[in-house]
């Protein structure tokens, strides 16, 4: 190497040390703010930004390497001269003093491994992150200790909340300028997992005032899809507002609820005598078009046995309410506008039962005039249709599917009616299947959804339903439901989508392989073998073997190796977490189907 070279070589290596040096002093200065003694609520909000922000620098240095193996592409020099200035925001006690008004008084000196950045923090977003990695504290300790240094302990004097915030958006305004200078490739990456993170925190989350601290910690500059993961998180506080608050007794009609956050939530009890309907009669799939108020609706009927009609009127209740809220674009449902009470025109024939009607708006009929009537055309109908969508099309009905279904498990529900004919498109006008343009795809059927916590309510044993039905939850032993059995049915409907071809079609390409004592049943419903595509669904599945023999049904000839994995992945999906709180899956198979192309 020339002389040149090594004095280059040289330079870079101190840039690299100094930065390394100065990024430790950053760490060092959060610690020391967020271990200053909490002065109320607001300090708190304080102290979790903070945290919040520190993790974002953490998350800096590991991408560029720094700790380990730096990146030769950055541009230490201006690194160095950042985290200069970070450091000395965080460290200069008179600076905080002065410029923000924050008074931090030194009681005690401690040793980094006795420090309390040692152990899990016990308030804020820390709190959060720590158990979902638990190394996030150690790390912070560990860096402090290899700078050879000590935190001091300081409790607040003065705290000006206004020049608090100032602060937060100084550091904030450093932060963004370090992750500036990673490349594009890295900027995502890092938004990413942050993103993933707080969707993590919001699906283990049973705290209205945690949510609510992720949800101001989302913004566009910080994370991916922040609107998408401020909606879950919007969701899951009126899950938790629902299931805390007070019983069905106690709320009256169109009763306003405010949970923390200022999210209004309108019980909406609809009038049965301004809605219009085609036939007196139930349809058979238990949905129709009608009309309310003159305009344009979806009614989805529900059952409801009367020995349990209190409770799951409340289901019924808190249905409506939770769809009434499904604003953002990555929620693919019709929204709901109400529920009709059970006492409208139909009733049902069994006495035991009643009956009750979730209403949902069709939006897309606001300028439709009155004489064009819309028709509903269910996904499970058009794989016989003469238009084939290409696998661009395909992969965005998946994906579609998938981020509703992300959406309802990290607000805490489960969908429980996954299937093709429960996808609808909406026909009017010129806008028609056929011609590629039409409405949708809408995932509908949400008469059995409900939240996690929640018991689990019967549901029909319709042989062509069962199809679609994770094994566990079938027979008299099945398990409770949980969200591994919303992505089994996930994972059928996606095989229809690649093969374009209803289930049943599909299982009967499967060659059968009956086992010797196997007596299969005569019994046939609707000309169909059910008893035999069942068998054939469990010889498919199983020993996890679903990759190996899916080219007995084509999905990787005809739909890509990316759309068999996604597959996989929700057919073989862990059903064994105790708290059904992971979602790691949902969140793998979205990024798939949105990095995929064709």
């Amino acid at each position: 190497m020339s002389a040149g070279g090594l004095e280059y070589a040289a330079g870079a290596g101190g840039l690299i040390s100094l930065s390394l040096t100065l990024f430790r002093g950053c760490i060092q200065g959060f610690e020391i703010i967020q271990l200053a003694a909490h002065a109320g609520r607001e300090a708190d909000n304080f102290r979790c930004k903070l945290e919040f922000e520190q993790y974002r620098l953490m998350q800096w240095a590991e991408r560029t390497g720094l700790e380990e193996q730096p990146s030769e592409r950055l541009n230490w020099t201006l690194v160095g001269d950042i985290l200069k200035q970070l450091e000395a925001l965080l460290l200069d006690t008179q600076t905080l003093k002065k410029k923000y008004h924050l008074d931090l008084v030194a009681v005690d000196t401690l040793a980094p491994e006795t420090s309390a950045a040692a152990a899990p923090p016990k308030t804020g977003f820390g709190k959060m992150l720590s158990k979902l990695r638990p190394d996030f504290p150690l790390a912070s300790s560990r860096i402090i200790h290899e700078s050879h240094g000590s935190v001091k302990k300081f409790k607040w004097a003065v705290f000006d909340r206004s020049r608090a915030a100032n602060l937060i958006a100084d550091i904030v305004h450093f932060n963004n300028c370090l992750h500036g200078l990673l490349d594009n490739v890295n900027q995502d990456f890092v938004k990413s997992a942050l993103g993933s993170v707080l969707r993590d925190i919001i699906s283990r989350s049973n705290a209205t005032s945690e949510l609510e601290i992720i949800k101001q910690l989302l913004t566009s500059s910080h994370v991916a899809t922040p609107a998408t993961i401020g909606s879950a998180a919007s969701l899951k506080q009126i899950r938790l507002v629902l299931g805390l608050g007070p019983s069905h007794n106690s709320i009256e009609q169109s009763a306003q609820m405010t949970p923390p956050g200022g999210i209004k939530i309108k019980l909406i009890q609809l009038k049965p005598h301004l809605l219009q309907r085609e036939s007196p009669q139930l349809p058979p799939n238990g949905r129709e078009l009608a009309r309310y108020k003159a305009k344009p609706v979806v009614i989805e009927w529900k059952f409801v046995d009367r020995a349990h009609e209190k409770e799951l009127k409340t289901r019924v209740d808190q249905l409506a309410i939770l769809l009434a809220h499904t604003f953002d674009p990555s929620f693919h449902s019709l929204r709901c506008i109400g529920f009709l009470p059970k006492d409208v025109s139909y009733q049902p024939d069994d006495e035991n039962s009643i009956c009750y009607g979730l209403v949902f708006e069709l939006t897309i009929s606001s300028n439709i005039p009155g004489r064009l009537a819309p028709s509903i055309r269910p996904l499970s109908t058009l794989f016989a249709d003469a238009r084939k969508p290409s696998l661009n099309e395909r992969r965005d009905i998946a994906l579609a599917l998938a981020e509703t279904i992300l959406q309802l498990h990290t607000a805490g529900w489960l969908h429980k009616g996954i299937r093709s004919d429960n996808v609808l498109y909406i026909d009017i006008g010129d806008s028609k299947w056929e011609y590629g343009n039409t409405n949708g795809p809408f995932l509908a059927g949400y008469e059995y959804a409900r939240p996690t916590t929640a018991y689990t309510e019967a549901m029909p044993t319709d042989p062509g339903q069962e199809m679609y039905r994770h094994p566990k939850g079938q027979g008299l032993t099945r398990a409770n439901f949980r969200r591994s059995f919303d992505l089994f049915a996930l994972g059928c409907v996606l095989l229809e989508i690649g093969l374009w071809s209803n289930l049943s079609e599909i299982l009967h390409r499967v060659p059968f392989e009956q086992e010797p004592k196997a007596k299969m049943s005569t019994v046939r419903f609707d000309k169909v073998d059910w008893v035999r595509l069942e068998t054939t669904k469990t010889q498919l599945l199983q020993n996890d073997d679903f990759e190996k023999r899916s080219d007995l049904v084509g999905i990787a000839f005809h739909a890509g190796k990316t759309f068999q994995q996604v597959i996989v992945q929700c057919l073989y999906a862990d059903d064994e977490d105790p708290l059904d709180e992971d979602i790691s899956v949902q969140k793998e198979i979205v990024d798939l189907l949105r990095q995929s192309t064709f």
